[in-house]
């Protein structure tokens, strides 16, 4: 085997988390609009079956990204193990369940598989690396959050922020809006259902003091679950 086939060697590039930390705790927020009751009870069913179908969808989605992301895995194995006729893990990495966003997953999928194809001699390198990081970094900035999507995320911590004393709801929104709001933005878009939800648990959990921390603390593992890798 040419090098070992590791962990580092292919992760990617994610959200500034440390920009993400040092900015914060200046940051504002703005509470989610209020849907009038009557509209929500009138569109109630109709809200259910459409997040059925986008729940049947995504899922859809998520198993041919995860094919190609593990195409290019074998593909990997295959240049770095001589004589290999099979990458033992596939099997493994079909059935792993991630928390990258489908087009993400695809995107980092492509690109990865096309800078292996284009590289010569041992991809175990900086060099190769480097261009894997690439892939990812930019697959998360193809992928950004709507508005809408990020609502539910926002007003979860400008609450907090509001409910600890530190920023009104109009100062989180300005601040947000003007530094923090892109980052945001990659990190939820680049998330699957199931990595959104896990966020909005740990924000729910969040408390008075070092919130900066606290957001990266929740960040971090889902970022770093975003790609199935081989251990």
């Amino acid at each position: 085997m040419k090098g070992k086939f590791r962990r580092r060697s292919l992760r990617i590039a994610t959200v500034s988390l440390a920009t993400l930390a040092a900015g914060i705790l200046s940051a504002g927020c703005s509470s989610a609009p209020k849907s009038q009751p009557k509209q929500a009870e009138a569109q109630a069913t109709k809200k259910v079956t459409e997040g059925e179908k986008a729940a049947v969808a995504e899922s859809t989605a998520q198993k041919a990204a995860q094919r190609e992301w593990c195409s290019y895995l074998e593909a990997l194995y295959m240049r770095a193990v001589e004589g290999a006729t099979e990458w033992p893990k596939r099997s493994e990495c079909m059935s792993a369940s991630t928390l990258a966003a489908p087009e993400m997953l695809q995107r980092t999928a492509r690109c990865s598989r096309e800078a292996l194809d284009r590289f010569e001699g041992d991809p175990f390198t900086s060099e190769y690396a480097a261009e894997v990081s690439r892939c990812g970094a930019e697959a998360i900035d193809s992928v950004e959050a709507t508005d809408a999507e990020l609502t539910p995320f926002v007003a979860a911590i400008c609450g907090r922020m509001s409910s600890c004393g530190d920023a009104t709801y109009a100062e989180c929104r300005d601040s947000l809006e003007a530094g923090l709001g892109p980052h945001l933005e990659r990190a939820v878009g680049a998330m699957n259902r199931k990595g959104r939800a896990a966020f909005r648990v740990c924000l729910s959990h969040l408390t008075c003091g070092d919130l900066g921390n606290q957001l990266v603390g929740c960040l971090e593992p889902i970022m770093d679950g975003l790609l199935w890798l081989p251990g």
